[in-house]
């Protein structure tokens, strides 16, 4: 190792990836269309990557990197996988992390739902066990004449 604490750079070896700790954190779109999310990425645990769009088109579902317009109108990709093993990776997890929060909040609608009609079918019942108030006995209410208060 040299004074940096790094190891020197060797031609004859080359380097080993490594496999990376990719977390994931989806945020769902409200707005109709074909964008269905945003996701963002965490590499390793010390390198983010923002706005990645999570896309719906005729041919399924798909990651899309973030991008910017140049002069010319044309969109060119800020940051991407170098690799087919890391696109993959990234994809992967994305899409993956993507179903799993789809799936939450669909269980948590029907939880919901459920518990909204539970409430409804509750509140019938409790009404139909109720006695029904018995005219005599409620005090009787007086119309005021007009002009007397």
């Amino acid at each position: 190792m040299n004074e940096n604490n790094t190891q020197p750079y060797s031609a004859e070896q080359p380097a080993q990836p490594t496999p990376l700790d990719v977390s994931v954190k989806i945020t769902p779109s409200n707005k109709d269309g074909n964008l269905l999310a945003f996701a963002n990425v965490t590499l390793g645990g010390c390198f983010a990557v923002t706005g990645i769009r999570v896309m719906d088109s005729e041919k399924g579902v798909f990651v899309a990197m973030p991008d910017r317009k140049n002069a010319k109108g044309e969109y060119h990709d800020v940051c991407f996988p170098t690799t087919p093993e890391m696109r993959k990776v990234l994809h992967t997890a994305v899409l993956g992390e993507y179903q799993h929060t789809m799936e939450q909040l669909a269980s948590r609608s029907e939880k919901s739902r459920a518990s909204v009609m539970d409430a409804i079918q509750n509140a019938k019942k409790s009404a139909a066990e109720r006695p029904a108030p018995d005219k005599a006995k409620a005090p009787q209410q007086h119309k005021a004449e007009k002009g007397a208060r």
